[in-house]
Order: structure tokens, then sequence, then C-alpha cells
């Protein structure tokens, strides 16, 4: 049996406690606020909600990504315990980090030569990739390689189910996972996309409404319809401090398909990933 150990980013919208509790090595973001640059987990006595009020005002936010070096400190240092690797964190799609990860691990695999580390693309973040991890830690009780675990979570990646609302579609446009042309309609006509992500992984609006208020109602049907259709087990949202919104979500899915109100973790989203969507945003993450 390989002893595997967890890599993942703060993108996974977990705390540093909460991944040091489900065993997981995480490696630090970076965000940007008017200037002054932050690690994702700096300042733990600010707290997500009032992150968000900040994010409300601010004048100017941007992110940073884990780098290659960090990767493969990282993943060298597990490998030297006697360890394997299996990372997974923010899609390579919407980020540098998945490609940095994979420079690092073709080269120390090359360096070893073997298969000591294998990444896997959760083509989502926050919630959606602690799903991928929960099923990794199943896999492995299940006593299977880091090349089995790479195989069945590449492709069950693929068929989950990972939308959002955002009421600010700005923050996507200045993050450059957003067209300028899809920002500047919404914008105009307080028109409210659901942001589905695409086949290839990329962020693509469908569905607009007008105002939050619709668009959360076509949200929540939709991944209902979903969850029966494609027999989805878990279902996870995530939101920038949208507490009764989430509980109608919840409360809804659980009403209307086989999910338990009580098996649909929610939570808020991690900062850097905030400075992406903006405040107000809600996130849905079923498989």
């Amino acid at each position: 049996m390989e002893q595997i150990q967890i890599v993942t980013d703060s993108t996974t919208s977990l705390s540093k406690e909460e991944c040091d509790k489900l065993g997981l090595i995480c490696l630090e973001t970076s965000y940007i606020l008017d200037s002054d640059l932050h690690m994702a987990f700096d300042e733990p006595e600010v707290s997500e909600i009032e992150f968000y009020s900040k994010l409300e005002t601010a004048k100017k936010c941007s992110t940073g990504c884990v780098n290659t070096n960090t990767f493969e400190t990282c993943f060298e240092d597990i490998i030297k315990t006697g360890k394997k690797v299996v990372y997974v964190g923010l899609s390579a799609s919407l980020s540098s980090t998945f490609s940095n990860a994979e420079i690092a691990m073709n080269n120390l695999n090359e360096k070893y030569g073997e298969k000591l580390i294998a990444i896997i693309d959760s083509r989502c973040a926050s919630y959606g990739a602690l799903i991928l991890i929960e099923r990794i830690q199943e896999l492995a009780l299940e006593s299977k390689s880091i090349s089995e675990i790479e195989s069945i979570l590449t492709e069950e990646a693929k068929t989950m189910s990972v939308a959002f609302v955002a009421p600010d579609l700005s923050f996507l446009f200045k993050s450059g996972r957003l067209s300028a042309i899809e920002a500047g309609i919404g914008k105009l006509l307080k028109i409210v996309p659901i942001i589905f992500v695409s086949e290839s992984g990329k962020l693509k609006a469908r569905d607009r409404c007008i105002g939050m208020k619709l668009a959360l109602k076509k949200l929540k049907n939709d991944f209902v319809e979903y969850i029966n259709t494609k027999k989805h087990k878990r279902c996870y949202i995530t939101s920038c401090n949208m507490p009764k919104e989430v509980d109608e979500i919840k409360n809804y899915i659980a009403s209307n398909t086989e999910i338990k109100a009580e098996d649909i973790k929610t939570g808020l989203i991690d900062k850097t990933l905030a400075c992406c969507c903006g405040p107000r945003t809600i996130a849905i993450f079923c498989l």
C-alpha cells in the first residue's frame, strides 16, 4: 500500500486549521488589495466577512499563484519521507498555479526516475476541490496507487457540476477570467448570469437573468436537475457571506433530491478567490 500525502492550495476555501485536521499540506496563494500584498493565511484575525466588506470599497485587487520552486520544495520534502504525492487545487484554466505544479512534478519524477507525484486538474476551485480531496482519501483507503487515483479523479472531475452567480462581474473581468463584453453587458443591463465551467475548464456566462433573485432561482433549479440526472452524491456550497440565500438553496436541494440537508457542506469563499469573483458570490459544486 502506497503512503500518500495530499497537497492542495488555499483556494480550496479551507482554513489552515481545517487543512491540518484533514491531514493536508496547503500551499498559500496571495492577493493584493489596494497595493498591499498578503498571503492567503495572513491576518487570521481578519475574518472573511470583514474582508468582503473591504473588497466592496477596494480600488484595486489582484491575485498571485503558487510558484514552481515552492511546489518543488514541498513535493521533494514529502518524497524524502517515503510518501508519494497527489496534488489537487485550483483549475488549470483559472491560474498558473496548476502549470507550476505540473512543472515541479515533471522535474521530480524525472529526477527520481519513477512516478512519485500525480496532479489532478480540479476544473474548479473552492469546495469543488474539497470534494475531490475527499475522493482521493477514499481511494487511498482502498489501496489505489497514485496512477490509479490520477486516472479515476481526472475523469470524475469532468463529470462534476459547477456553477456560480456573481452580482458584480467587474471582478471576474479584472482578474482576466471573463471577457470585457460579457462583464460590460452585465453591468449595463443589471444582468446576473450563471457562470458555468465549460468542457475546457474555462468560465462561460449563460442563462442571463435580470437580478440576483432570478439568477439564484435558476441556479437551484438547474442543480436539482443535475443531481437527479447525473446521480450526484455530494453537493457543497460556498459564498461570500450570503447565509440566507445559501440556506434556501441547501433546503431546496435537500427537498428535491436524495441528498440530505445535513450532508450539504457550506462555507465561506477564501480571500484569494473572493478577489477574483467579488463580494456576494454564491457557488455550488456537485459530484
